[in-house]
């Protein structure tokens, strides 16, 4: 009997062994992964005054490939002129046409090799007189034609081309011109407007304005 029990004991311990569980198989997944690429980093490229030009030193702009402020003079500078204003009776846009002529020797050949940018504001204008014309060879009818000139009052900053900052402070000045020019445009029929005419800086506004800046040793 008891070595029976002791069968039927190893018996139902075979059978539990049987059916219990298999161990967890550990299962393992090689991944390949390819090789890095790394984009190239892009940068944007710098403000160029050969590209851009030179009007916007005069809203603070500065460029790298512009030459310092510095060294004996005379230092090559240009004018920029732009108006706050309107041209009077809606004529035309004459308030931002030259200023001023530059000695040969302040000029610059290229903008590369500009250091000074004289800003000249239009601020506002005085009516100084009418001038009168005859027409030439005009088939219209037209004999006579007028138009009026004004003088300009300007507000002058030099600013550097390469950090886009004044080198001095601004100053007012109203053009001196009396004498109307000896030819204009003519208009081409008889109900045209002829272009207004504008004063310009005298020889020595020009110089009390720039000469000391242009001709500095820096």
């Amino acid at each position: 009997m008891r070595q029976t029990k002791l069968s039927g004991l190893v018996a139902v311990c075979v059978v539990a062994a049987a059916c219990s569980s298999p161990p967890p198989v550990t299962v393992t997944e090689t991944v390949t992964v390819g090789p890095t690429t790394t984009s190239p980093t892009t940068t944007s490229a710098k403000p160029s005054i050969m590209s851009e030009g030179y009007a916007s030193v005069c809203t603070g702009a500065g460029y790298d490939d512009a030459p310092a402020y510095a060294g004996p003079g005379p230092h090559t500078i240009a004018v920029s002129v732009r108006s706050v204003k309107g041209p009077p009776d809606a004529v035309d846009a004459g308030l931002i046409s030259d200023t001023v002529t530059l000695p040969a020797e302040w000029e610059s050949p290229r903008n590369t090799a500009l250091q000074l940018v004289a800003c000249m504001t239009a601020l506002d204008v005085v009516f100084v007189r009418e001038c009168e014309y005859r027409a030439i060879g005009s088939t219209s009818g037209l004999s006579m034609f007028k138009n009026r000139l004004y003088n300009r009052v300007l507000k002058v900053e030099v600013r550097s081309t390469r950090t886009g900052k004044p080198v001095g402070g601004a100053s007012e000045v109203t053009t001196e011109t009396t004498t109307c020019a000896a030819s204009v445009k003519q208009p081409t029929h008889a109900t045209d407007v002829s272009p207004n005419q504008f004063g310009t800086l005298t020889d020595a506004q020009r110089d009390a304005l720039l000469r000391d800046v242009v001709m500095a040793t820096v």
